[in-house]
């Protein structure tokens, strides 16, 4: 299905100043996500995302250079990127998803990339998706069905073709899927492993991300400043090269520089507070969720 005529008649007819490299939605614009996240707020997770990023600058762009129809940009200072030639060849169920899961980066905004977020915001998104379907299950929660079986397929179908190390020294690899363009096979994709392992659902993420210079982990962030925060402190400007020599050990430049940089701010302790332990305690809400739209879509 794709985005109703009124809205692609309305994009269209909207005046050269609306489509303008960089600006606030149109009046029309406005009406027609007021729409979506009204779809899309018959499920809790994104009643609550749409309330925290509430005050998140919304920006309408043409050709945003960003990966989907939607996307967030800024950093710590984020904003909701609507790209205005993209969004009306999307369908409605993708630009629901898009709605949430970048309401959920937004909400987990942070001066660098960060893998821990990018999991959170999928995690949520997929809870989302759930509880959408199980609010409409021959729609929403149909669509979402189809995507989880299409996907588990081709995953089930790469796990059997990986072969096992043949000694034990060659090193094995956890198979990992290109992640799909479409934004609800993407979806459906991760749900299936994320039913099956969350860890596997965890490392598509991770491996499936196209990660830009200097992204890193939280974990790694909280371990670094743990064991070096006096060495860190005593830097005087962030590390060059590959390497930097904090207590007569060598650590990857660029988790150095990413902890030089964050020294003091805070901002290491309000995101793992905003993550909410996802990987532990809301496990067991999303199990909770997506039982309750299988029963309702019949799986």
């Amino acid at each position: 299905m794709r985005f109703v005529p009124a809205l692609l008649a309305s994009l269209l007819a909207l005046p050269c100043a609306a489509l303008s490299p960089d600006t606030a939605p149109s009046a029309k614009m406005e009406k027609e996500l007021s729409r979506l996240e009204a779809q899309a707020s018959a499920s809790p997770v994104a009643r609550r995302l749409f309330a925290v990023t509430r005050r998140v600058p919304r920006r309408e762009v043409r050709g945003s250079g960003l990966p989907d129809a939607i996307g967030v940009r800024g950093g710590a200072n984020p904003e909701i990127v609507f790209d205005a030639l993209r969004l009306p060849q999307t369908s409605e169920t993708d630009a629901e998803l898009l709605l949430v899961l970048n309401a959920a980066r937004a909400a987990l905004a942070f001066p660098i990339p960060i893998v821990e977020a990018e999991q959170a915001a999928w995690q949520r998104t997929l809870q989302f998706a759930v509880e959408r379907g199980a609010e409409d299950p021959a729609g929403f929660g149909a669509r979402l069905a189809k995507a989880e079986s299409e996907g588990g397929a081709r995953s089930d179908a790469l796990d059997r073709s990986t072969l096992p190390p043949r000694t034990p020294w060659e090193p094995s690899e956890t198979a990992v899927l290109k992640l799909p363009d479409g934004v609800l096979e993407r979806a459906g994709l991760l749900l299936h492993l994320f039913e099956n392992d969350p860890e596997r659902f965890y490392w598509a993420i991770e491996a499936g991300t196209a990660w830009p210079r200097g992204s890193a982990r939280l974990g790694e962030l909280e371990d670094l400043y743990a064991l070096r925060a006096k060495e860190i402190a005593a830097l005087k400007a962030p590390p060059e090269g590959p390497y930097a020599t904090l207590g007569g050990r060598r650590y990857p430049a660029p988790l150095v520089r990413a902890a030089f940089l964050l020294r003091g701010t805070g901002e290491a302790e309000r995101l793992r507070e905003s993550l909410e332990a996802y990987d532990s305690v809301g496990l067991a809400s999303m199990r909770v969720a997506a039982n309750r739209w299988r029963r309702a879509v019949g799986k």
